[in-house]
């Protein structure tokens, strides 16, 4: 089957971090968040990709190339500006014609079960069918009301007042091909703001279910930070990458760590780091090939990223640490 990731947007919501890196190569764990999302589409047989692609996208391609490394084959749609998530859709149509198609954007990190959504789409017959979860903060979601069958009753697109529930769309959708004739030609559309509520409206089969497994939307940094605890906890299904040398701690080839530094897991420590005398890396830290760790440096949940300059001799929380040195903490 086919799928289609949405990964052309700026990533306002994550800035300072995407004036570093674009949102698909958000390291989690040391692996970009969109390395996990192709495994997990190749996994429920989604293994003809496509990726709409805008900004920095010569990053975003001679990252992933082809896709072969992740079990798909991977395409790329570019676009000189945005379409919205809905337009960028329909300027897919070709590609995506002749049967079901997902769409999953490309900072959702999840291992939902896509095939028991598959086959609630197919069983009920949805124009549209939704993965959704429950939120406690409503406003950066489309929030949803179903009936007992699953149809969706009632679509608010980022509620500004009190939701009507705190179910929530995941921005996992399968569509029929007929979705199309709900998108305009070469015009900025938007799935939540523009086609769902006239699929409501227009009384279409349009359903949402809550899927088995985990999901976060990485809209912020604090859930970039929480996105590599629970992905090192063993929350999301995933390959972690290094040799789990003991209980949540993962280490690359060549790493030298001191024999008087402290690990506390979970930790994902990268190729060749070398980590020095009396540091501790502490919980739910991730850092990356070739980084080094000062003696008496101390990490708790922080996220280093390939060429990361480490302050020695420092105690930092949360921080998110690039080649400029901290960004975030």
């Amino acid at each position: 089957m086919k799928a289609m990731i949405l990964a052309a947007g700026v990533g306002e919501r994550m800035r300072p971090l995407t004036d570093h890196l674009p949102k698909p190569l958000l390291p989690i764990a040391n692996r970009p968040v969109m390395a996990y999302i192709l495994e997990h589409l190749a996994r429920h047989g989604f293994t003809e990709v496509m990726a709409n692609l805008h900004y920095r996208a010569g990053e975003i391609e001679a990252c992933f190339g082809d896709g072969s490394d992740y079990g798909v084959r991977l395409h790329y749609s570019y676009e000189e500006k945005l379409w919205g998530s809905a337009g960028s859709v329909r300027r897919n149509q070709e590609f995506l014609a002749g049967e079901p198609f997902l769409v999953i954007g490309a900072d959702d990190l999840t291992d939902m079960d896509l095939t028991v959504l598959r086959e609630h789409h197919r069983r009920v017959g949805a124009i549209a069918s939704l993965g959704l979860a429950e939120v406690e903060e409503t406003s950066q979601f489309g929030i949803v009301v179903t009936a007992p069958d699953g149809r969706i009753a009632r679509f608010v697109e980022k509620p500004k007042g009190p939701a009507p529930s705190k179910t929530a769309n995941t921005q996992i959708y399968l569509f029929a091909p007929r979705i199309h004739d709900f998108i305009p030609a070469e015009e900025w559309y938007d799935f939540g703001f523009n086609v769902f509520p006239e699929l409501v409206a227009k009384e279409e089969p349009f359903y949402g279910f809550t899927l088995p497994g985990y999901w976060r939307d990485i809209g912020s940094t604090e859930d970039y930070l929480a996105a590599q605890r629970e992905a090192m906890e063993g929350r999301l299904q995933c390959r972690l990458p290094g040799k789990q040398v003991s209980p949540g701690v993962w280490v690359g080839e060549g790493g030298e760590i001191h024999p008087e530094a402290t690990l506390t897991p979970p930790v994902v420590i990268g190729a060749g780091c070398r980590i020095g005398a009396g540091a501790v890396i502490g919980e739910a830290t991730a850092i990356a090939a070739g980084v080094s760790v000062p003696a008496g440096t101390s990490l708790w949940n922080c996220v280093l990223w390939e060429g990361a300059q480490v302050p020695g001799g420092r105690e930092l929380r949360g921080a998110i640490i690039g080649r400029d040195g901290v960004i975030v903490g």
